[in-house]
């Protein structure tokens, strides 16, 4: 395969983290992860994999409910966005275990999100 057609393919490759973090946004809903996996026409297992890593990552808060598991995404997506440059200063706090690289990755995808919901 030529460099052109290997970098056509990362082009059009799904970023499936930001799918499903829109889809949690978008909704504002607790979704199973087989509900997100029917939304997105995704097998349980990849959707799976996806939300452990967002949750791993610092993006997304994990609450078990009897035998189901429910991922929202940290505060810092759901509220106003005159509020997230204060926010931005107190995530930290909101991250349970904070490290540099969390808080980072909250803001990287913040941005990526607010960027695609907004095309900015």
């Amino acid at each position: 395969m030529n460099t052109i057609s290997i970098r056509y393919m990362s082009k059009i490759r799904r970023d499936i983290k930001i799918e499903i973090m829109k889809l949690l946004l978008d909704t504002g809903e607790d979704l199973s992860v087989r509900e997100i996996a029917r939304r997105l026409d995704l097998t349980a297992g990849h959707v799976f994999y996806h939300l452990k890593r967002l949750y791993e990552m610092g993006i997304l808060t994990k609450e078990e409910i009897e035998d189901r598991v429910y991922y929202t995404p940290q505060p810092i997506f759901t509220e106003n966005i005159d509020d997230i440059l204060n926010n931005l200063l107190k995530l930290s706090d909101l991250i349970k275990n904070p490290d540099e690289l969390k808080i980072a990755n909250c803001v990287t995808m913040f941005l990526k999100c607010y960027n695609t919901l907004y095309d900015v």
